[in-house]
């Protein structure tokens, strides 16, 4: 049996990353391991005509909203984690796309466990392949696509 020694667990808020953070604790609990809790915010953007005729993307909302976004978020995300026991040492906030900056945030942190929600919050993921799905394919170590168990 693998000794996994660090474990990235991502969560998007869903009830699924609730119980992926849980099962991730007690991953780590087990086996004495690092945890690190990861949310990778997707920045809402707006298209701005002056940023779409100057360089043909849109715009992204201000460095304020971005910033308040940010702290709701870290401050969200850490209460999630308190709850498990886990500090709030333990939790990152990023910027990006979630399908590729968690496992790019695995390989950083040489992650040998990823887990993750077997479902997220986006309904439109179930169309076009869910985060999990893509960080299963993707990732260099093992991942757990932890299932609530309802059947959905």
């Amino acid at each position: 049996m693998h000794n996994y020694q660090n474990i990235l667990v991502a969560v998007d808020f869903s009830t699924h990353s609730e119980q992926a953070l849980s099962r991730a604790k007690q991953l780590a609990d087990i086996y004495s391991a690092d945890l690190q809790v990861l949310h990778v915010t997707e920045m809402p953007t707006y298209p701005v005509l002056e940023d779409i005729a100057i360089t043909g993307l849109p715009g992204i909302w201000s460095d304020e909203v971005a910033d308040k976004l940010q702290q709701a978020t870290l401050k969200r995300l850490v209460s999630m984690a308190e709850k498990e026991g886990i500090p709030s040492s333990a939790c990152e906030i990023v910027v990006g796309v979630a399908k590729q900056d968690i496992v790019k945030h695995a390989e950083q942190m040489k992650a040998d466990l990823i887990v993750v929600g077997r479902r997220g919050v986006s309904m439109i993921q179930r169309l076009i392949g869910s985060t999990a799905d893509s960080i299963l394919h993707t990732a260099s170590c093992d991942v757990l696509a932890v299932n609530l168990g309802d059947n959905e």
